[in-house]
């Protein structure tokens, strides 16, 4: 009787256990990255000892794809040497290329015509004496400010060339103060004229990669090379050092 009371007690020891790991109503715990999508899958008809293989579930497609990575986010690589990363150069703008479609050519108009004759008012107004006579002109204001997008026309030279050049842009800046940005017709961005009251500066690159500066006050002034500039400018300091020489010695 020992021994059966014995084995009654073990026997219903494990029976409690059984009943503890394999009870129906236990609450299992689902990680929360499975319950972004539910699926329709019906396990309440499906009998797990017959080898019957599930239904493939109506949104099967859809959970392949939310698993799967796209390559359409906007990731940036923090990388140094990428020009285009906003965390580290701030919102990534590309200078826009100005393409222009519809060019006027505007035949036999001068920005400028030569003056001679004006050598002396440029010098006593502007104080520059090393500039040749061949370099002085008056400048048609009339023309500059007539001019819009997409104009083109022929720039003479004191060479005797040409530079044919093409209104880019027109930035007025105040009422007294414009711009106009120069393109070639390979539409590369060449040069500048300003526009500053009774004031024209300007400089432009032409196409055989001669850098040439103009400067008008009141519509009179010259146009010469850099190279001539330079060359003046280096000859002028030159002399003046020399009226001190005898300071030196």
């Amino acid at each position: 009787m020992k021994k059966i009371a014995q084995c009654t007690g073990i026997i219903f020891i494990v029976g409690l256990f059984y009943v503890y790991l394999f009870q129906p109503n236990k609450d299992v715990y689902i990680s929360p990255s499975f319950n972004k999508v539910e699926s329709n899958m019906n396990t309440t008809s499906l009998d797990i000892t017959s080898g019957e293989v599930a239904e493939i579930p109506y949104n099967f497609k859809q959970m392949i794809r939310d698993g799967t990575p796209s390559n359409n986010f906007d990731i940036y690589v923090a990388e140094d040497n990428i020009e285009g990363n906003p965390q580290l150069h701030g919102i990534y703008q590309p200078l826009p290329k100005t393409s222009l479609v519809n060019i006027n050519l505007r035949t036999g108009e001068e920005l400028w015509h030569y003056r001679p004759n004006l050598l002396n008012d440029v010098i006593k107004v502007q104080g520059v004496t090393v500039l040749p006579k061949e370099s002085i002109v008056e400048f048609n204001e009339f023309l500059l400010t007539d001019l819009k997008i997409g104009d083109s026309l022929f720039l003479t030279l004191p060479s005797g060339l040409e530079q044919q050049i093409v209104i880019a842009k027109i930035d007025i800046i105040t009422d007294k103060v414009t711009a106009w940005d120069l393109q070639n017709t390979r539409q590369q961005h060449i040069g500048k004229i300003t526009k500053i009251d009774y004031l024209t500066e300007g400089s432009f690159i032409t196409d055989n990669n001669e850098e040439y500066h103009l400067r008008t006050v009141n519509l009179k002034g010259w146009i010469t090379t850099k190279n001539h500039l330079i060359s003046n400018n280096n000859e002028a300091v030159k002399n003046n050092s020399n009226a001190f020489l005898h300071l030196i010695e």
